[in-house]
């Protein structure tokens, strides 16, 4: 059996983001969407944000499964100046809840790139101590989405235990835009 392994890489996007923050493009949407369709049969597990045309995610898995998502990415043509960050032996998994978790780059991260002096979100441009802070934030705003009480979670996350379904908060934001595109090209067709 192989070993558990986490894989963090940068890389520039080679797709239209539009440029606008808060904003999921329906190319990354599509991205999420495969990640998350592939990811879950190969147990493979992680984290992605994106921001500034710039890629940061974190993929864990069996070291082999990784390394080929890995050697895949990097001849992916929606990606340019892919870089290996960190790859590494772990014990547990740090993102096992999701096949791939998306994260845009607001708020807690903007904070983050501005006491580091950054003025944009560029993880070409971190050290150890910055991925490690990324990587950190990213799973702490994880957990606190999780963790949230009932009463003060967002409205579409209220009443899913009684509704026994998959609001759009737990399809998250990419795969919401992707399902909108499916619903889009389907009345196209129809009319």
């Amino acid at each position: 059996m192989s070993q558990l392994c986490q894989l963090v890489y940068a890389s520039r996007a080679r797709l239209d983001s539009n440029g606008a923050r808060g904003v999921v493009s329906p190319e990354v949407a599509r991205i999420l969407t495969q990640s998350r369709r592939n990811n879950k049969p190969l147990q493979v597990g992680g984290v992605l944000c994106f921001g500034d045309d710039c890629f940061f995610q974190c993929l864990e898995g069996e070291r082999d499964v990784v390394e080929r998502l890995y050697e895949r990415i990097e001849k992916d043509p929606r990606h340019r100046d892919v870089m290996l960050l960190r790859k590494e032996t772990v014990h547990h998994r740090q993102y096992r809840l999701w096949a791939m978790k998306y994260f845009s780059v607001e708020k807690s991260i903007r904070a983050f790139l501005d006491a580091k002096g950054l003025d944009g979100f560029d993880p070409f441009e971190l050290d150890d101590r910055g991925i490690d802070g990324l990587l950190e934030i990213l799973r702490e705003e994880m957990e606190t989405r999780i963790n949230q009480p009932a009463g003060n979670r967002p409205q579409e996350l209220q009443g899913m235990g009684a509704a026994g379904g998959v609001s759009p908060a737990m399809l998250g934001v990419g795969a919401l835009a992707a399902a909108v595109a499916v619903v889009a090209m389907i009345v196209l067709v129809i009319l």
